[in-house]
C-alpha cells in the first residue's frame, strides 16, 4: 500500500493483526514502531509537521499512535537506531553535524547506549500519557541497531557495543529482544574461511558467560546530564551505571551458582573501582575474561596475527579494588557458596 499517514497506518495494522490472529491465535505480533527519537532524527517529524522535535502523541509520533490505537492488536513494538561515527544529530538545526574533534572518547563510546536510554525515557513518558499501556505493557524489540561507518574489523566499536548490552540489561523489563543489523560485520572472512573479529568476540563473550538474572548495581558516581541537552538522540541523563566513568552491569547465572560482573572502561585512562558485593557469599574462585588491546584501532584480520585477544585469567580471590586498562571490557564470573545460591 506504500507510504501512509499514521492515522491510516493504525487502521491497516489492526486489520492485518485481526486477520493473522484469526488464522493463528498463538502468534506473537510485533508492531512497527518509531519513537520520537527516530522520527526526529530521520527528519520525518519535519516532513509531517514542520517541527524538528516530535511531539508526544502528535501526528509524527508513530509509536505513540500505535500505543494509543493498537494496544489490543500487538504483543511487542519494534524500534531501531543507527549511530553514525563522526557525526551527531543536532536538535536545534535538525541536521547531522560533525563531532567536535576534541570530544572525549567516553562521549563517542556511549552514543549508541544513549539511543537505548532515550527510548527507555520515552517509554516512561508513554506510561504517564497512555493509561492503557500501564495495564498492558508492550515490551520493545530493538529490531535494528548498529554503529555505522567504522572499519569492520576494528576494536574501536567493542566498548561501545558492550555499553549497548549493559543499557539493555538495565532495562530488561522493557528490552526483551534485540537484533544486531550488521551480523556479518562480526566476522573477518574471505571466500572460504572466517574468524570472529573483535566485535564478534564480544558478542560471543557475553552470550556464553554473562548471567541472565539481573542484579542491581549502585554507586556514588552518577552519570552526567546529556552533553547536548535532551532531544532527538540524546537522553536527559547519559546512559550508564552510577559508577562514572566506568560502566558496570551484573547478573546471576541461570543456575544460580555464580555472579557475573561486567566492567567497561570507555576512557583513554586507567581507571579503578572499589567493589562492595552484598547479598551473596562468594567462594573466592572465579574467572576473568578481558579484552584490552594496546590501541583502539587494533584488528583481527583473517590470515594475520590477531591484534586483539580474549584473555582468560583464573581468580584466586574476590576483586576488591581492580584496575581497568583504557578502553577495555572485562567480564568476571565469581563462584557463589552453596548457601547463597538461588533455588
Amino acid at each position: 500500500m506504500g507510504a501512509m499517514a499514521l492515522d491510516q497506518f493504525v487502521h491497516k495494522h489492526n486489520q492485518f493483526a485481526k486477520a493473522m490472529r484469526k488464522a493463528d491465535p498463538s502468534i506473537i505480533l510485533i508492531g512497527s514502531g518509531a519513537m520520537p527519537d527516530a522520527m526526529t532524527c530521520s527528519g520525518e517529524s519535519m516532513k509531517r509537521t514542520g517541527k524538528i522535535i516530535t511531539e508526544y502523541l502528535g501526528p509524527a509520533d508513530w509509536t505513540g499512535g500505535l500505543f494509543t490505537h493498537c494496544l489490543d492488536d500487538m504483543d511487542m513494538i519494534s524500534e531501531h537506531f543507527y549511530t553514525y561515527s563522526g557525526q551527531r544529530f543536532d536538535a536545534e538545526t535538525g541536521k547531522q553535524v560533525p563531532l567536535d574533534p576534541g570530544e572525549p572518547l567516553v562521549e563517542w563510546m556511549r552514543r549508541p547506549a544513549n539511543h537505548v536510554k532515550v527510548k527507555a525515557e520515552a517509554y516512561r513518558d508513554y506510561l504517564e500519557l497512555i493509561p492503557g499501556l500501564r495495564e498492558r505493557k508492550i515490551p520493545i524489540v530493538l529490531a535494528e541497531w548498529a554503529y555505522s561507518r567504522i572499519p569492520p574489523n576494528s576494536y574501536r566499536v567493542v566498548p561501545a557495543y558492550a555499553w549497548v548490552f549493559h543499557e539493555m540489561f538495565r532495562h530488561s523489563e522493557l528490552y526483551q529482544m534485540a537484533n544486531f543489523t550488521f551480523v556479518t560485520s562480526l566476522l573477518s572472512m574471505n571466500r572460504t574461511d572466517a574468524v570472529f573479529n573483535p566485535a564478534g568476540l564480544l558478542f560471543k563473550l557475553y552470550s556464553e558467560h554473562f548471567g541472565t538474572v539481573p542484579v542491581l548495581v549502585s554507586g556514588n558516581a552518577p552519570q552526567t546530564a546529556s552533553t547536548y541537552g535532551p532531544g532527538g538522540q540524546d537522553p536527559e541523563i547519559n546512559a550508564g551505571s552510577p559508577t562514572f566513568p566506568l560502566d558496570v552491569a551484573a547478573a546471576l547465572t541461570e543456575d544460580g551458582t555464580a555472579l557475573t560482573l561486567a566492567v567497561i572502561n570507555p576512557t583513554e585512562n586507567r581507571e579503578t573501582i572499589r567493589l562492595d558485593i552484598q547479598g551473596v557469599n562468594l567462594t573466592g574462585g572465579g574467572i576473568l575474561w578481558r579484552m584490552a588491546p594496546d590501541r583502539l584501532d587494533a584488528e583481527i584480520i583473517l590470515g594475520k596475527d590477531p591484534e586483539v585477544q580474549l584473555e582468560r585469567e583464573e581468580l584466586q580471590g574476590v576483586p576488591v579494588e581492580p584496575a581497568f586498562a583504557p578502553f577495555s571490557v572485562s567480564l568476571y564470573r565469581l563462584e557463589m557458596e552453596q548457601s547463597s545460591r538461588l533455588e
